[in-house]
């Protein structure tokens, strides 16, 4: 669909990008590595976030309940409108805030399918920028040839690329500790590269039973080189190919990130083998699930394994299309774009994990990100970039595809970008009525003396005790508490006594809070922080 080989194989598309951060981390707090490649604003050891039950005892009163992100604009923030993006821009792409330079970048996937069948080159990805994440700019670069002029922003396939050898970005990182300035920049993509002698199996106008028969042909040729390959970069604008495989045989739509909490590599595709089964062995039953695999050095991957598949909760048909998986306060969140093959929809849903091997849905299967109304630019599919949000100020910024038509309707499809916000940790709330409802913690460890809740109760009040070695730690009753009133804080610290005793006696100690409140109340996370913070 989308190149000269990809277009025999599947139909979908990733070019995964990994974000950088929005504000100076603390003295201290992470190395610059660590900062650009991961976002330590969101990667926080002292943040606890209600996505699951790991650390909670049990909470009577309250239930969980997955939020929904805000469309803060009607109308997407990119559209295709230069004629080399065709009728398709998506941002099976990313957005990157580079601190050095102040500037938010995109790189986003376009599709011009008549210029394709014309001149064998048309899916595309092209880069824009931004000062606020919203207004958006295509600059002209100059350096890739489309139909004959180098005026356009698009900065990948080279004329240098086979075309053969497809396009399915997974990920950027932009790394500043990397030793050669030429490799400043990696992006894992999806690409199938023949030896050479393979070429002559994929040709421009063949007829639907031709692809058929070529895609049974081109598979078993390259058994061994499809999967994961690398490209490099400089400054995310001029790029090189790698030469080797990196991840083999993996699936076509995929995510690379890179992760703080592990610091590794993740890479995020299709199961070991599921493309194989598909055009080879010809079983057509199969569902998109979601696999693993992950880098030290970029260099050396290991096997993919599966770490989420559909269950019994969910629909018969329901798929795991692509997961991008990130490091948010002291876990795993995982924005999963699905597939519901009843109705063709494709919208998201959430997944957690306290390691990257253990992984579990959040809540009942509610989603995270639905599709817009029928008719809309995002009506019939949502799914966020791959890369994690932007924290600017109290609020995530969140980009993502939409397009209006359902999956795997013929023709040509349409594809917009569009752009979200999120209260700050606010995934899932632990919500209560009226009456209330209390919150028992797991034993904790307090990793700094301040704690700060994020949380509403417009028409009552929350309190928090502190459990120590089996009892209420004295001085640190509900009755003490200066907590919560009547009031929506994201950052609100909690004290006791006259004196607002801090946890500083705990420091380095397990222990357990019961958080309380006596009306409805939204609670979204509580955190640990140093007293400088």
């Amino acid at each position: 669909m989308r190149n000269k080989i990809f277009g025999l194989i599947g139909s979908g598309v990733a070019i995964v990008l990994l974000i950088g951060i929005t504000a100076p981390a603390k003295a201290g707090a992470s190395s610059h590595a660590e900062r650009i490649k991961g976002g330590r604003e969101l990667h926080d050891p002292g943040l606890h976030l209600f996505l699951d039950d790991e650390e909670v005892q049990d909470r009577p009163g309250f239930s969980r309940v997955v939020q929904n992100p805000t469309r803060i604009r009607r109308d997407p923030v990119l559209a295709p409108d230069r004629p080399w993006e065709g009728h398709a821009v998506q941002l099976w792409g990313s957005v990157l805030y580079d601190r050095e330079e102040g500037l938010f970048k995109m790189w986003y996937f376009s599709a011009n399918t008549p210029m394709y069948r014309r001149l064998g080159r048309g899916y595309l990805i092209c880069y824009a920028t931004s000062k606020d994440g919203i207004a958006w700019e295509k600059p002209n670069l100059g350096l890739v040839p489309v139909d004959g002029s180098t005026a356009n922003n698009v900065v990948y396939p080279t004329a240098e690329v086979p075309v053969s050898w497809g396009l399915d970005p997974w990920g950027v990182v932009k790394d500043p500790d990397e030793p050669d300035p030429a490799r400043r920049y990696k992006m894992g993509m999806y690409q199938q590269r023949p030896t050479g002698a393979e070429s002559d199996l994929v040709r421009p106008g063949m007829n639907r039973e031709q692809k058929n028969r070529a895609r049974k042909d081109l598979l078993q040729a390259i058994r061994d080189r499809h999967g994961m390959y690398a490209a490099f970069s400089p400054d995310g604008i001029r790029w090189t190919p790698g030469e080797e495989i990196l991840v083999p045989r993996s699936g076509d739509a995929g995510a690379m990130v890179y992760d703080p909490l592990s610091r590794r590599y993740l890479a995020t595709s299709r199961r070991f083998g599921t493309i194989m089964d598909h055009f080879v062995v010809e079983w057509k039953g199969y569902r998109r699930v979601i696999a693993l695999s992950t880098s030290k050095d970029f260099v050396h991957w290991t096997p993919l394994k599966t770490i989420l598949k559909p269950d019994d909760l969910d629909h018969p048909r329901d798929q795991m299309y692509v997961m991008t998986p990130f490091a948010y306060g002291n876990q795993y969140i995982g924005f999963i774009g699905m597939l519901h093959s009843s109705t063709e929809l494709g919208p998201t849903q959430l997944a957690s994990a306290r390691d990257l091997a253990h992984w579990r849905r959040v809540g009942r299967r509610q989603e995270f990100l639905p599709v817009g109304a029928p008719g809309s630019w995002d009506g019939a599919w949502a799914t966020p970039s791959g890369n994690p949000p932007v924290l600017k100020g109290n609020l995530l910024y969140i980009w993502y595809s939409g397009r209006p038509q359902a999956h795997g309707t013929s023709g040509m499809w349409k594809s917009f970008i569009g752009v979200l916000t999120l209260r700050k940790d606010g995934f899932v709330a632990l919500r209560s009525g009226i009456r209330g409802g209390d919150v028992m913690t797991e034993a904790v460890t307090v990793t700094g003396p301040q704690l700060f809740l994020n949380a509403y109760s417009f028409f009552g009040s929350v309190r928090i005790r502190v459990i120590h070695d089996g009892a209420v730690a004295p001085g640190y009753s509900f009755e003490e508490c200066n907590g919560l009133e009547k009031a929506d804080e994201t950052d609100f610290p909690v004290t006791w006594g006259p004196g607002r005793k801090d946890l500083a006696p705990f420091a380095g100690k397990k222990v357990r809070l019961q958080i309380q409140s006596d009306n409805a109340t939204s609670l979204f996370s509580y955190r640990f922080a140093a007293a400088a913070d």
